[in-house]
């Protein structure tokens, strides 16, 4: 079958950054889809007893860092050749991406083992104190920012991804003090530059799309674990004023960027109409400030929007309806009030759709 829109777009800018040259190639792949998914479950299956098997050679494995790590580090070695070698072979890449996380696992019960305290306590003490997750985390992620890079198929930069951005939350929620308020927007604006910089013309453009799905889609769930567990956001417990204040006001800028943004994609717009998007989007991010996961969902719409791409564009629209259900039923506010900025946002997308109409009419002319 012929390449799809994706692929299509992705060799016309391999063509502009000189990568490759031509027509794009026809790739036949006659595997149905079922036999497909049978093969790749297999592979999974095969990768777990591939695990079950060092838990059973290694008695109390995940406490011998000594013997995690190197067992580890050659599980990531294999699956890497095998991700070179794979291409089209569905077992050997899914086995490959299971082998890879299962490296990543055994390497990060090494980092959980080796940040424990060992002192004169004695393993009383270091079982009292637990490991330092800072350092784990910050290990699980660069092991896994290190097999995104050295492992090329989409699956397996997506899954890295995940652990890539559930280790930069985590980093953030470790800390009980100050740190966590500021895990949302730090990831927002992380998943905000990898699909900025997915819409350029060279190598690093082309691998950032999983990245950036990965992140979006931690954002999405984990600003509505957090908001209820640490204050970020719609069911703020026991959070300083002045942390909430500047967590969400560090949120709010991130629509009117994206908006401008997706402004300067479109020939059509002149320059009035571009800070004309950007005062609008600002607006209505300071209508539900109070709300920062309706504004990462209206973002993640409009970066799909912007670079064509419907399931993100779907996930978005689902993201932000999810968050103006929580945000309205949710007991903080009155429901007065709460209708009233809702009706001043409605208004506001009212009043953009009515200047949007005369101005294409004014074009027409």
């Amino acid at each position: 079958m012929s390449l799809d829109a994706h692929a299509q777009a992705l060799w016309q800018r391999l063509t502009q950054a000189g990568v490759v040259s031509g027509d794009a190639p026809d790739i036949g792949d006659d595997t149905p889809w079922y036999l497909a998914a049978l093969i790749g479950v297999s592979a999974w299956i095969a990768a777990l007893f591939f695990f079950g098997f060092f838990l059973t050679l290694f008695d109390d494995l995940y406490r011998a860092p000594a013997l995690a790590f190197p067992i580890g580090a050659a599980c990531c070695t294999v699956a890497w050749l095998l991700l070179r070698v794979a291409r089209g072979r569905d077992f050997i890449e899914q086995f490959a991406i299971a082998t890879s996380l299962v490296g990543q696992l055994l390497i990060g019960m090494a980092f959980v083992e080796w940040s424990k305290p060992h002192g004169a306590g004695g393993a009383a003490d270091a079982l009292r104190s637990g490991p330092d997750w800072h350092l784990v985390w910050l290990g699980v992620g660069a092991v896994a920012a290190l097999m995104y890079a050295l492992g090329r198929p989409s699956m397996h930069r997506f899954l890295c991804g995940v652990i890539v951005a559930v280790a930069l939350l985590a980093l953030c929620l470790v800390d009980d003090d100050t740190t966590k308020h500021f895990a949302i927007p730090l990831l927002a604006w992380a998943m905000f530059a990898a699909w900025w910089r997915s819409a350029g013309h060279d190598r690093l453009a082309i691998a950032m799309p999983p990245l950036a799905w990965a992140m979006g889609l931690v954002l999405l769930v984990s600003t509505w674990f957090v908001a209820r567990a640490y204050g970020a956001g719609a069911g703020r417990i026991d959070a300083p004023r002045d942390l909430q204040l500047i967590a969400d006001v560090l949120v709010v800028p991130l629509l009117p960027l994206c908006a401008y943004w997706l402004a300067s994609r479109q020939a059509a717009l002149d320059a009035r109409g571009r800070v004309f998007a950007l005062a609008f989007a600002a607006g209505f991010a300071l209508l539900l400030w109070r709300a920062p996961g309706v504004s990462i969902g209206v973002t993640i719409a409009l970066i799909g929007f912007a670079l064509h791409r419907p399931a993100l564009l779907a996930v978005g629209l689902l993201g932000t309806a999810a968050y103006l259900f929580d945000y309205y039923y949710h007991l903080q506010l009155t429901l007065l009030e709460k209708s009233g900025w809702l009706a001043a946002a409605g208004v506001a997308v009212l009043a953009v759709r009515w200047a949007h109409l005369r101005f294409a009419r004014k074009e027409a002319v």
